[in-house]
């Protein structure tokens, strides 16, 4: 039989995105993938089904949408329900046609809707407590905060010379979208023996040794709270931070996608913006934020949004426009759920106590679910032996070192494997159970994690499932001994 010839080959492709990496959808998940297939084509394994840690995915696990938002969503995209809907939905519902009527399959401006873009910056205003309130023009739409990031990395990353500094570990966005952009990476590692903290004196090393090898920092990330290391940083690292950033004239990204998901009553969340008004600096910062994560949890709407959170070159922030409308607007539900995200129900709205009680009830309960299961997971992963796990204060993950002896070490090696893949590889076969790699999220040399999510529910399923990881890893590392 004759071999196709296909017009495109790998060889053909951009190299950057051929070498691109994503672990969080990579070779353990894909995996998982195919085992569930043959799970429902009769194969049997010595679990059901698997367990997707691999991802936070909030509503996949049973996490039930706000329906105050939902109420309004539904009736936006079928006005025929609208009458049903009670009297706070109606007015909320009639505040967005007001201004965009019901034609939501329409395009929006490219940017986003400016009722909605308004609605963030009374947000932002409001949680930083700040006099300066964010111009609509300095807020753009997204699908999801990955779009914007991506979007700001194409137009600011030139060549191979340019470099962006991400916290190790990291989330794989950062380096797969910068391997792409032919950019370069710069490692900055976080300490996890203080919970997962940034040092200047780490910042400074690392900018000094890029510059040394002929690459120009252009950007440092700063993701608060941590993905995957769930760590809040306080303000003085913030301080810290943007005086690095203003000293040595590069741009901070500040990925705040977390900000709703702090679990310690000792750590609460601070904006990159606002402690940059306050220190009054000359620093470049742009601010990412979604639907996805939070109490909102909406990962499928594919909504959020970026600030221009400091003042810049006027002709960079045409580029900025421009470079949104060549792609056009995001989409408009994920729009209306970011508006819905940042402007809950009030009393000087109009709303009534029943709906402003029922959408705070789901809140705090959500809220409180997650601050339960974060405990769970951190007492269950630091009893188990060889296994340890810093406090997990915010975000949705978390990412525990495992100790790994020698003899799996080499047992490894002669898999052609990272140990850390190994092990997450032996797990989800034996417990269904998929959790990522460490490696694909970058690592200090010699240490071994993974990452998993705090999602499960209910709580009863979760606390059974740590239980089967606590017994299968002392059973398992028993025997490289």
């Amino acid at each position: 039989m004759d071999k196709v010839q296909y017009s495109t080959s790998v060889k053909d492709i951009n190299q950057n995105y051929v070498e691109a990496q994503y672990a969080v959808r990579g070779l353990v998940p894909s995996t998982a993938a195919k085992i569930q297939e043959e799970i429902k084509n009769g194969k049997q394994y010595p679990f059901e089904s698997i367990t997707e840690l691999n991802i936070g995915n909030p509503q996949t696990f049973g996490q039930k949408p706000i329906s105050f938002n939902r109420s309004i969503l539904a009736s936006m995209l079928d006005p025929s329900i609208l009458q049903h809907q009670s009297e706070d939905v109606q007015r909320r519902v009639k505040h967005y046609c007001d201004k965009i009527g019901f034609q939501i399959g329409a395009y929006s401006q490219s940017p986003g809707y400016p009722v909605v873009r308004e609605a963030i910056a009374n947000f932002i205003q409001k949680r930083d407590g700040t006099v300066e309130k964010p111009n609509i023009n300095d807020i753009l739409l997204t699908d999801g905060a990955s779009a914007g990031i991506t979007l700001m990395f194409n137009l600011l990353l030139k060549d191979n010379k340019d470099g962006v500094m991400i916290p190790i570990p990291q989330y794989p966005l950062y380096s797969a979208v910068i391997t792409q952009c032919g950019a370069q990476q710069i490692p900055y590692y976080l300490v996890e023996e203080k919970g997962w903290s940034a040092e200047q004196t780490e910042l400074e090393a690392q900018y000094e040794k890029a510059k040394q090898n002929g690459i120009t920092p252009k950007i440092l990330v700063c993701i608060n709270p941590g993905n995957p290391t769930g760590q809040v940083f306080d303000k003085k690292s913030i301080v810290e931070m943007i005086q690095f950033a203003s000293e040595k004239k590069i741009v901070i990204f500040a990925d705040e996608v977390y900000q709703e998901n702090i679990y310690v009553e000792n750590k609460k969340f601070i904006s990159f913006r606002k402690v940059a008004l306050e220190l009054n600096l000359n620093v470049e910062i742009y601010s990412f934020h979604s639907i996805s994560k939070g109490i909102t949890g909406e990962c499928g709407l594919r909504g959020g949004y970026m600030e221009i959170t400091t003042k810049v070159d006027p002709d960079v922030h045409f580029q900025i426009h421009k470079s949104k409308t060549v792609m056009l607007c995001s989409n408009t539900i994920g729009q209306l759920m970011t508006g819905l995200m940042v402007t809950p129900p009030t009393k000087e709205e109009g709303c009534n106590d029943l709906t402003i009680q029922q959408y705070n009830e789901e809140c705090r309960a959500l809220f409180s679910s997650l601050q339960r299961r974060a405990a769970i997971v951190t007492q269950f992963l630091n009893e188990t032996k060889g296994v340890s796990c810093q406090p997990i204060e915010g975000a949705m993950y978390a990412f525990p070192k495992i100790e790994l002896s020698e003899k799996f070490i080499q047992f490894a090696k002669e898999q052609n494997q990272e140990p850390d893949v190994v092990y997450c590889l032996d797990l989800l076969k034996e417990t269904g159970l998929v959790v990522v790699p460490g490696s694909g999220f970058l690592q200090y040399p010699g240490t071994y994690h993974f990452r998993m999510t705090i999602l499960i529910l209910p709580e009863e399923r979760l606390l059974a499932k740590m239980k089967i990881f606590k017994e299968w890893h002392e059973t398992y590392m028993s025997k490289f001994q």
